[in-house]
């Protein structure tokens, strides 16, 4: 790994001004809460009260988790998150962008990278990067927090993006990074288990090895680390449409 490569930086995603997003007329309470399981009335109430939305949040996540792990083992989801029609993709990018913005990122590696994987999978190499970035920057190197799976998940990220740039970036760079797997005993595929876990003789997550941006989009223009936060505002922005044409219907 390369001295570009180490950990010694910035982070990558600071903080969302959560003060000034609530503090917008537009801000969809309504739809957020129900994404969060909070009833609508009284939704900003509920989500301006940083412990009831943080809760709201876990609970929406481990939820969404295990709604997730019935469908990629074939089973029927029965959790009622899996009967929003943006369910699994769309409901994951608002879990994490809810948890960015309240700040609750116990769930984000293993939601984003869930995410990341979707994306891929449907071809979206510039928004599986972008998540693949959201994974990485919540994983502190050398330590195993939240509910004991960030590090694996920083892993797989880093070994999607393996797969990520041989399709759309660099070979070269991804052939450095999977040197870089080999050399920290990390299976190469890590990223294709469901509920990734890191062999006995791994080693410690290092911090990652982004550098000078990600992955172009499908325009060709490379992104950088705060297109990720553009996608979040992009979250925000289609449900306040959504919420508005449910009340134009209503």
């Amino acid at each position: 790994m390369s001295e570009k490569q180490s950990s010694s930086s910035a982070p990558l995603i600071p903080a969302v001004p959560q003060d000034r997003a609530l503090s917008r007329s537009e801000f969809p309470f309504a739809r957020v809460a129900r994404r969060l399981g909070i009833e609508p009335t009284g939704a900003e109430v509920a989500l301006r009260d940083q412990g009831t939305a943080r809760a709201a949040i876990a609970a929406a996540s481990e939820d969404f988790l295990a709604a997730d792990d019935d469908r990629r083992a074939g089973r029927l989801p029965v959790h009622p998150i899996a009967q929003d029609p943006d369910f699994p993709t769309g409901v994951g990018m608002a879990l994490v962008g809810a948890a960015v913005l309240w700040e609750q990122r116990q769930y984000v590696p293993r939601i984003a990278l869930r995410v990341a994987k979707d994306h891929y999978e449907d071809g979206r190499d510039d928004l599986a990067a972008s998540f693949i970035a959201l994974v990485q920057e919540s994983v502190e190197p050398g330590e195993d927090g939240g509910p004991g799976h960030d590090e694996a998940s920083a892993w797989a990220a880093q070994s999607l993006l393996v797969s990520v740039l041989q399709r759309s970036g660099s070979p070269a760079q991804a052939d450095e990074i999977a040197r870089d797997l080999a050399a920290h005993n990390i299976p190469l595929d890590l990223w294709r288990a469901d509920d990734p876990s890191l062999p006995d003789d791994s080693m410690a997550w290092h911090g990652g090895a982004f550098v000078g941006g990600i992955p172009p989009r499908r325009d060709e223009r490379h992104l950088s680390y705060e297109d990720v936060h553009d996608y979040l505002d992009q979250l925000l922005a289609d449900m306040r449409r959504e919420d508005a044409a449910e009340q134009d219907d209503q």
